[in-house]
């Protein structure tokens, strides 16, 4: 499986517009860190619409889905993708919305796969307080809700979420970096 998210990530690279990586560690306190890279790309294909890449590599998981994204307008983005999973099952499904406008942005990610508690999503509330620092709200399965405090520097993000998972009972610190490439 992983090594079908590894070639696959190459073969798009090839053609991409736009790309990020991003790794983190996320501690359970009392815990151990858990590690995780991901992988997200686009390539426009028209004015409104793009072909979408995202895989993650995980201890425990892994997966690769790949969509398209239509925003009809420019503070709005709705896209749809499907994949395969680190499971007997084997398919994922997901779905995104973005909107946002001047400093602020919101974006929703959902993903389903087989089975009633194969489900994920992400919400990030953000607000771009200045060139470097954006601040924002993040509700994130598996993670936790808690603040996030990015830092940008070129092309390097480095971001940090204290949270507390409300699922599992437990307060984890997530430390992150964001490249683009």
């Amino acid at each position: 499986m992983k090594a079908i998210i590894i070639l696959s990530t190459l073969i798009l690279f090839a053609c991409i517009s736009y790309a990020q990586i991003e790794t983190y560690g996320r501690y359970t306190v009392k815990g151990t860190v858990e590690p995780n890279i991901n992988i997200f790309a686009k390539k426009k294909i028209s004015e409104k619409f793009d072909l979408t890449y995202f895989s993650l590599v995980g201890q425990k998981w892994s997966e690769a889905l790949i969509g398209f994204s239509y925003s009809p307008k420019k503070w709005l983005s709705i896209g749809l993708s499907t994949g395969i999973e680190h499971n007997p099952a084997v398919y994922r499904l997901g779905g995104s919305i973005w909107i946002g406008k001047g400093k602020t942005s919101l974006l929703m990610l959902g993903e389903k796969g087989d089975g009633k508690d194969n489900y994920f999503y992400k919400t990030i509330l953000s607000y771009k307080a200045s060139e470097k620092f954006t601040v924002g709200a993040i509700a994130w399965r598996f993670h936790g809700l808690g603040p996030v405090v990015k830092y940008t520097k070129d092309d390097l993000t480095l971001w940090f979420m204290p949270a507390y998972d409300l699922e599992f009972n437990v307060q984890r610190l997530i430390l992150g970096l964001s490249i683009k490439i």
